[in-house]
């Protein structure tokens, strides 16, 4: 297909699953458009980080139209592992030139946690599998299924088909369905569940089970919806949840508990007006959960970062935590993903934050902060919707820009995952001069140092939970490092533009290394090569 009047469209590229596990092959799909039927040679460049590793080509038959070209590799066995991989071809008019996407191995999925959502679990939702391969576009590898129960205290359905507690239909089928076709593309599967909330019906059948408040009335959630019971341990109602968990993993093959709270209250008295440490009560529950399913992850929502400490301490796969007012500044989102990977010993931290999918700049710059602090968000599922709403169902239709820049995004953090990704400790430097409006991210890493640059350039400090302007383009500007290393290359990365780096010329005055950053527009990464 050398003929230069010919024309090849490069479509998409995209990984087959949101993980691969050592010794998994792997394989990553190209869809491309042919104007006539061909041999096409495609050259496909191996990447780890931001070095090539490998360079092999193929040579493919394409049909006139539409084609899907299947790649496959087997990877190195070292895990956890990011890869780049970029395709181009040899066709006289190609457009655009190449495809990237991304691809990393990890032992397990809580290693690096890439959380999405599913809240439509009816059995005439869309294919399950076309579902799968979207999310696995953004390398998603573990989902949340909200509100899939039949009811808060009786989890599992009686029925195949049911109601849930707000009328909606739904199917155990079509959840057995999405889970599998979830495991075939490499994405776990965590059922929902609410630690201390019960049916009205339940809650009022049982008034030794329920939580009190301080005049000794019972705590209801909703007008006639849910009532609060009393999750101290040993009691009555964590029995009887506990048991709905057991049965939850035996009749369904979901791949752990996803665990719930409301936030409030946060005090309480049991029937007999004993007070009752509900933060203590949310510890024993889950090393009680983790005791009775001891080979799947066990998930708690902290809800407004509380109780952080507690839950920190307790044997969680990864932090969960749903951010609220009053922690409304970008600044306040770094302090808690790092205080809770050092409470918790650097395990992964994934963040809720609920934002109109209009704001595009206050999801940019979220999202960039909590990356470069150490975590990750839970922000895209169900047909490549944002999670913008704490009832998940409320989700909404993201702009083509967004999405564009989300998935290029999610390539960067998986391609350069052992420079700047939730599985690496963050560390800490002085005496880096700055322009004023910059927070600065700094990492020591096995092959270097990597430095996140973060633009939150604005005369009052920015709120991610109130519509702002996008800040100022930062023009070129000087930067100096001290290192302990004299670096081989200094790459220059801009996440939601491309995974592919930049080559940056850097000058060495003793320990000290200094580079040009051509540009800062929301967020920049340096990778100091050793």
């Amino acid at each position: 297909m050398n003929d230069s009047t010919t024309l090849l469209e490069l479509q998409d590229f995209y990984p087959t699953r949101g993980m691969y596990k050592p010794g998994e092959m792997v394989r990553c799909i190209l869809e491309c458009k042919a104007a006539q039927a061909a041999k096409v040679t495609f050259t496909l460049k191996l990447f780890h980080g931001p070095a090539a590793i490998k360079t092999r080509s193929e040579t493919r038959g394409l049909d006139v139209g539409q084609n899907l070209v299947d790649f496959s590799w087997l990877p190195p066995l070292d895990a956890p592992a990011g890869y780049g991989v970029e395709v181009s071809c040899d066709a006289g008019l190609t457009t655009p030139p190449s495809q990237q996407t991304a691809f990393d191995v990890l032992p397990r999925w809580t290693s690096f946690p890439r959380y999405g959502y599913l809240t439509d679990f009816s059995a005439a939702r869309p294919d399950e599998k076309a579902t799968m391969q979207t999310l696995s576009k953004f390398h998603i590898n573990g989902l949340q299924f909200y509100d899939w129960q039949y009811r808060h205290d009786q989890l599992v359905a009686p029925s195949n088909e049911y109601l849930d507690p707000l009328g909606r239909p739904l199917s155990l089928d079509a959840i057995r369905r999405l889970i599998k076709a979830a495991h075939d593309h490499g994405i776990s599967s965590m059922p929902y569940l609410a630690v201390y909330a019960a049916s009205a019906d339940f809650w009022r059948a049982h008034p030794d089970w329920q939580l009190y408040d301080g005049d000794h009335n019972p705590i209801p959630f909703g007008e006639d919806f849910l009532g609060i019971m009393n999750p101290t341990n040993g009691s009555p109602w964590q029995k009887h949840l506990l048991d709905q968990c057991s049965q939850v993993l035996e009749k369904l093959p979901f791949d752990g508990l996803h665990i719930d709270q409301y936030g409030d209250p946060k005090s309480g008295f049991d029937a007999s007006r004993q007070p009752v440490d509900i933060a203590k009560a949310f510890g024993d529950f889950i090393r009680a959960a983790v005791k009775r399913c001891p080979d799947v992850p066990v998930l708690f929502n902290a809800v407004g970062n509380w109780p952080i400490e507690t839950l920190a301490a307790a044997p969680v796969a990864f932090n969960y935590i749903e951010i609220w007012p009053p922690d409304i500044h970008y600044a306040d989102l770094a302090r808690i993903v790092r205080n809770a990977r050092k409470l918790s010993g650097e395990k992964p931290v994934v963040i809720a934050l609920y934002m109109p999918a209009d704001n595009e700049i206050n999801h940019f710059l979220a999202d960039a902060v909590i990356f470069s602090a150490g975590g990750n968000r839970i922000e895209i599922g169900e047909n490549a919707r944002l999670l913008t709403d704490p009832y998940f169902p409320k989700h909404e239709a993201i702009s083509d820009s967004l999405l564009a820049s989300l998935r290029s995004c999610a390539d960067f953090a998986v391609r350069y995952e052992e420079w700047i990704g939730p599985l690496v400790p963050e560390s800490s430097i002085s005496d880096l001069k700055l322009p004023e409006g910059i927070e600065v991210f700094y990492r020591k890493v096995k092959g270097g140092v990597s430095l996140s640059l973060v633009n939150l350039e604005s005369a009052e400090p920015l709120c991610w939970n109130a519509e702002h302007a996008r800040p100022g383009v930062f023009d070129p500007f000087g930067l100096e490092i001290p290192l302990d290393f004299t670096p081989q290359r200094v790459w220059l990365l801009e996440p939601y533009a491309s995974a592919s780096p930049q080559l940056l010329g850097h000058q060495l005055n003793g320990d000290i290394v200094s580079v040009v950053v051509p540009k800062l527009n929301i967020w920049s990464v340096l990778l100091f090569e050793q």
